[in-house]
């Protein structure tokens, strides 16, 4: 047990070290990594049995889906899967492929199973030391799928995923980017609750292989228990499929506006300095097919209000500030005309461009 806490520990500082300086150059979220569960020889959970898909079929589906959403909403945005077909990849390839790549976020999909058919709901774990045997139980199933690789016990330095003194050595991969895992972690679950209905099973910790070797922000998604058939019911249907990940779509999109806008703000130093006069904040509240009223739309200083034709669609933001601090205000007036998904962007020469774009014109 001793051997393998130090193996452990050594490897939690190479990791470490490689994440900080893969910091030093990020400028936002520029690179996600989608992981589907399972795959292949491991169908994952196989729910109530009365639907052919398995886990592996379903998270395949809504990860497939993330994706395209995140492909069509972000141009400076790369989307890498760990799989996107039904083929069987090791876990230790999963995180191999999103440290190769200097990924700023990872996200894992799957589905919950549990004895008890009556339980239901979504949840989302980040990398930690579990404090409950239900947290211990699920990462120890999402964990016994390295059985099904060859020389697992050399990969994973004798890791045994049913012993519990392996998750002792895990834990140590709570790492610094803790924060940031756990804030995309509770965008996820709030989407999750107050936009697609879902029973909120909370942000949790857990010692998972997959995120242990991840050197960015990760977590693992639980949509839901295929064992409940309410729940296998929706997760099976295409809405289902649907609201699921586009739930997760609209959390990255929050994190990452939240992420660039601390980033752009620190860089900045809440001045644009010479490009105040051609390069300014501005909040996103409207997105429409067909060219809108703005007169109708109840705003009293229609003035400030800008729109752009983007991807066939007209999209219209309000203010021209020069501060994020100024930005806060704007949010929270637009707020109070009940436009409550509204965003940060900027804007250079009267062309709207993302907050990641302007920071790279300001350093």
């Amino acid at each position: 047990m001793k051997r393998l806490i130090q193996l452990f520990l050594a490897l939690f500082i190479v990791h470490s070290f490689t994440y900080l300086h893969a910091q030093t150059t990020n400028l936002g979220v520029k690179k996600i990594v989608i992981d589907p569960g399972h795959g292949g020889k491991d169908p994952g959970t196989l729910g109530t049995g009365r639907y052919k898909q398995a886990e592996k079929d379903v998270v395949l589906d809504v990860s497939l889906m993330l994706g395209k959403y995140l492909k069509s909403e972000f141009s400076d945005v790369e989307v890498i899967y760990t799989r996107d077909t039904d083929e069987f990849i090791k876990l230790s390839q999963r995180t191999r492929i999103a440290n190769e790549a200097k990924a700023d976020l990872f996200i894992s999909i799957h589905c919950d199973a549990f004895r008890d058919s009556n339980v239901y709901g979504s949840s989302t774990y980040v990398m930690g030391m579990h404090k409950t045997e239900s947290n211990l139980s699920v990462a120890i199933r999402e964990n016994s799928s390295i059985l099904m690789e060859n020389d697992y016990e050399m990969d994973y330095e004798g890791f045994n995923p049913a012993e519990p003194e392996s998750y002792i050595a895990l834990s140590m991969y709570q790492s610094s980017y803790l924060s940031n895992s756990l804030l995309i972690a509770s965008k996820i679950q709030s989407q999750f609750k107050n936009r697609v209905n879902r029973k909120d099973r909370g942000v949790k910790q857990a010692g998972f292989l997959v995120l242990s070797r991840a050197t960015m922000p990760s977590v693992l998604i639980e949509l839901g228990f295929l064992t409940n058939k309410n729940e296998e019911d929706f997760l099976n249907y295409e809405k289902g499929k649907v609201y699921m990940s586009s739930a997760i779509f609209r959390a990255i999109k929050e994190y990452k506006i939240e992420l660039e806008a601390l980033i752009l703000e620190s860089q900045d130093k809440t001045k644009f300095t010479d490009l105040s006069n051609q390069l300014f904040y501005s909040v996103q509240f409207l997105t429409s097919k067909s060219m809108i009223d703005i007169e109708s739309l109840g705003i009293s200083n229609v003035d400030v209000i800008y729109e752009f034709q983007d991807k066939n669609q007209y999209k219209y933001s309000y203010g021209k500030v020069e501060t994020l601090k100024e930005v806060n205000l704007l949010k929270k007036e637009l707020r109070s005309y009940g436009f409550h998904d509204c965003f940060t962007i900027a804007i250079l020469n009267g062309e709207k461009m993302s907050l990641s774009d302007a920071l790279s014109i300001l350093k």
